[in-house]
Order: C-alpha cells, then sequence, then structure tokens
C-alpha cells in the first residue's frame, strides 16, 4: 500500500498527489509552438480558466476564476459594503487587478511565469504560488457569497443566509 503525500504552502494543504505530479515530471516536456494551450480545474468550489502562452522566449499562464456574484446593494448592502472591501484589502496585499469586479462578478486573475521546458512540475508551482497567498481572501469571500460549484438548491441566492437583506417584519 502506498503512503500518502501531503504538499503545504504556508501552512495551507493543497489538493495535490504529489507521487503522481512526480511521477509525470518525467514525462515529455508541454510544446506550444504558436498555439495557446488552454484548460480549466476546479479549487475550492471555483472554476478557473487558465491559458498557457508563449511570449517572447517564455511561457505566460494566464488564470481566471470566478469567485461569485457581487450583491446588489438592494440585496445585501452589508455583503456588498464587506465585499468591496474584501476586494481592496486584496489587492493591496497581492497586487493591483489580482481580484476585479466584472459585470457583476467577482473575479480572482493574474499572470505568472512558466519554466520552459513546461512540464507538470513548474505548472503546477506556478498555478500554486499564484493560488496560495489568494486563499485567505477567498475563504472571506465565502463568508459572504457561496462559491459558484459549491451545492446549493435550484434557485437559491448566491448570498449566504445572514447576509440576505430581511424584510421589516410587523410589530
Amino acid at each position: 500500500m502506498s503512503k500518502s503525500n501531503a504538499f503545504s504552502v504556508g501552512g495551507l494543504s493543497l489538493p495535490l498527489d504529489i507521487d503522481a505530479v512526480l511521477e509525470e515530471a518525467e514525462a515529455p516536456p508541454l510544446t506550444l509552438g504558436s498555439n495557446p494551450v488552454a484548460f480549466d480545474f476546479g479549487f475550492r468550489f471555483v472554476r478557473f480558466a487558465a491559458r498557457l502562452e508563449q511570449v517572447g522566449g517564455g511561457v505566460q499562464l494566464k488564470l481566471v476564476g470566478d469567485m461569485g456574484p457581487m450583491p446588489f446593494s438592494a440585496e445585501s448592502p452589508a455583503a456588498r459594503s464587506g465585499l468591496a472591501r474584501i476586494v481592496d484589502a486584496g489587492n493591496a496585499v497581492l497586487g493591483a487587478g489580482t481580484f476585479r469586479i466584472n459585470q457583476g462578478r467577482i473575479l480572482l486573475g493574474g499572470e505568472a511565469g512558466v519554466p520552459t521546458p513546461v512540464a507538470a512540475v513548474g505548472l503546477v508551482s506556478a498555478v500554486t504560488r499564484f493560488l496560495a497567498p489568494a486563499i485567505p481572501y477567498m475563504e472571506l469571500i465565502s463568508m459572504y457569497v457561496r462559491p459558484p460549484l459549491a451545492p446549493a438548491r435550484p434557485g437559491e441566492s448566491a448570498v449566504q443566509p445572514q447576509w440576505r437583506k430581511t424584510k421589516a417584519r410587523g410589530r
């Protein structure tokens, strides 16, 4: 029976099977040529879309994940205000534009260099270097809105119940 290994960055375990990653490290490297390579993956109930592109003599990874909706003020002014503060704080620490609000959605995205030739270990390392510092902000956002891939009943609001604006009750 094989022993399970855990990988931890900054005290946070990531969902990686290190043995499988190291086995793939011996596979032939990915060659991009002029065609970008696109893929997606889920992490903490968020779908991330990724794209590898040849830029000059290196390879650039572009990554974006949809963290969920930015509630309307009428739906939850407290959640909207709290999420705006998280986005601002995340950008102050992680870099301007890492978190942004686009068409009513909170997005986490950015770019990272990937060592060439592109191999599994280098790609996973680049993704990890990008996502690990963002985990605390992802957790804070999920306190206000349910991540898009998290289980929910049909038609249920993404705003967490404790942050939904309730109608004033008559006395």
